[in-house]
């Protein structure tokens, strides 16, 4: 008799647990991507480097894509590089860039480096900075000696 009350005691609870279906934890979980991809620098401390050095900067994309993606950046002052653009491998979420210093860089010359754009092999733009803020995603390099 104790086996048969629990068994219907089991039963019970199930069928009131299953009438509240979209009440039950963990059927309710999101797994949306709500944060669109986007690119930013790395580090966006400003820099010093000797004339004649050359300097490496790092890309990332929050998130790695099925495609391959193209920053585009531009660099002015003493290195003016109006255009020029890195490419992301599809399933990467870092890219660099390299910028050679001029040997004959005064002290305190400055380059400022900075991210224009991104887009997708198929056209689509992808958000500049985490916060959208593009003009945020620049930093500055000197020339100390």
């Amino acid at each position: 008799m104790k086996k048969f009350i629990i068994l219907i005691s089991i039963l019970t609870i199930s069928a009131f647990q299953s009438c509240k279906k979209e009440d039950s934890p963990g059927d309710n979980y999101d797994f949306s991507n709500s944060i669109a991809p986007y690119v930013t620098i790395e580090a966006l401390e400003d820099i010093e480097v000797a004339a004649g050095d050359v300097v490496d900067v790092t890309l990332q994309m929050r998130t790695s894509l099925q495609q391959s993606v193209t920053a585009t950046y531009k660099v002015t002052g003493i290195i003016n590089t109006p255009s020029a653009t890195v490419v992301f491998p599809a399933e990467e979420t870092e890219a660099s860039a390299s910028l050679t210093i001029p040997v004959n860089a005064a002290v305190g010359s400055t380059a400022v480096f900075t991210l224009v754009s991104a887009k997708t092999a198929d056209g689509k733009s992808l958000t500049i900075g985490q916060n959208a803020n593009s003009a945020q995603q620049t930093f500055t390099i000197e020339v100390v000696q």
